[in-house]
């Protein structure tokens, strides 16, 4: 794992300054319709070859700031700079292929009237048109670690960690430089997770991609990320490296979240 030194070195891949996001509240037709404010002046780098986590209870604004940061928020201010240029996130036709974003649902998130190998070469051929598609199905399917045989099946014909390993598949299909990993080992048992988990590592190691992983669970990161930002109410109230914010964490929020780990009550 890259050190903090030597992460700090290297140029951010993506970078929010000031960011804040809104969503719709309630409309009257008598009223001007409301707005409620999710994430609060937000302020983060990312760099290639890094995991960086977001973390927080639900509602505390991380998944929000994971789809804005791909377009799929409407209302938003400040700055998003994606390699040393800003960007709109309302226009991501030239960044689809560059940021990628995987959701915790896969089984709502793939087609359930389409193979897992169609929707992969679908992907492939749009992006990347003169690339051989059998040979580049071979590397991603052996690089999630999934059986070429599930290009055969259905969505619903696959266990949760095999549908999220397809979808894993199908977000690198298109080469990106950023996955955006929005709770994606939430809903799997504890030895599914850490499949998962070594698999986005090796991502990191291997390609220099850049992750950012929402997550309601400090257990999950703490020997995964390299560095954490705490989330709370919209709100960051913590950030730095991993292994600072677990053994000398300065907010009371986290030292909270901290204390509701098991290994932590237990020692």
């Amino acid at each position: 794992m890259e050190t903090k030194a030597g992460l700090k070195l290297i140029k951010p891949v993506l970078e929010l300054k000031n960011v804040s996001t809104y969503y719709p509240g309630k409309q009257s037709y008598f009223k001007k319709q409301k707005f409620n404010q999710a994430n609060y002046n937000i302020n983060l780098k990312l760099r290639p070859g890094e995991i960086l986590a977001i973390v927080g209870e639900s509602g505390s604004g991380k998944s929000t700031l994971g789809n804005t940061i791909v377009g799929l928020v409407d209302d938003f201010e400040g700055e998003f700079i994606f390699q040393g240029s800003n960007y709109n996130p309302r226009i991501m036709s030239d960044l689809r292929s560059e940021i990628q974003i995987i959701f915790q649902d896969s089984l709502s998130s793939l087609n359930p009237r389409m193979k897992i190998g169609t929707a992969i070469i679908d992907v492939i051929k749009h992006h990347h048109p003169n690339t051989d598609v059998t040979e580049r199905m071979d590397e991603l399917f052996f690089k999630v670690n999934l059986s070429i045989i599930t290009a055969g099946k259905y969505p619903h014909e696959l266990s949760g960690g095999q549908r999220q390993r397809a979808c894993i598949a199908r977000a690198l299909a298109v080469e990106p430089k950023i996955l955006i990993c929005d709770e994606i080992v939430s809903a799997l048992d504890v030895s599914v997770q850490a499949k998962i988990l070594n698999l986005l590592l090796r991502l990191v190691e291997e390609d220099h991609l850049a992750i950012l992983f929402t997550t309601h669970d400090l257990h999950v990161v703490e020997s995964f990320a390299h560095h954490v930002v705490v989330m709370k109410d919209g709100k960051i109230v913590e950030k730095g490296v991993t292994k600072d914010i677990f053994t000398n964490p300065q907010n009371a929020y986290t030292k909270t979240l901290l204390q509701s780990i098991p290994e932590k009550v237990n020692s």
